[in-house]
């Protein structure tokens, strides 16, 4: 299933919501920046179409903030996927996958 991807992005010091092709902004902070995307994609989500908003800043990896799924912070640790859980909430599959990734592709996990 495809998600529809808003990201909350910052180029000189201005901040942007870009969704695929099309870029929003300027905005005055990350929060409306943020505040934006999210009322765009409650408005474009539904159930067949979910959709999410993302915080890309420059040198790390995107954030989700919010989801049309369910609100992130209503999710209880095993509603979360594995990217979303911090390290008190992580399953003993998540720790059990995250050893095999380390160790490369000639280790799998067995079933």
């Amino acid at each position: 299933m495809i998600i529809n991807e808003f990201f909350v992005t910052v180029r000189v010091g201005r901040w942007y919501v870009d969704n695929g092709t099309d870029s929003h902004g300027p905005y005055l902070s990350q929060q409306d920046a943020t505040a934006d995307a999210i009322e765009a994609a409650e408005q474009v989500s539904g159930r067949k179409k979910p959709a999410a908003v993302l915080v890309k800043l420059p040198g790390s990896n995107a954030t989700l903030v919010w989801t049309s799924r369910r609100r992130l912070e209503d999710r209880t640790p095993e509603d979360r996927t594995p990217e979303d859980r911090t390290p008190e909430d992580r399953t003993p599959e998540d720790r059990t996958r995250e050893a095999v990734a380390e160790a490369g592709p000639e280790v799998r996990a067995i079933p």
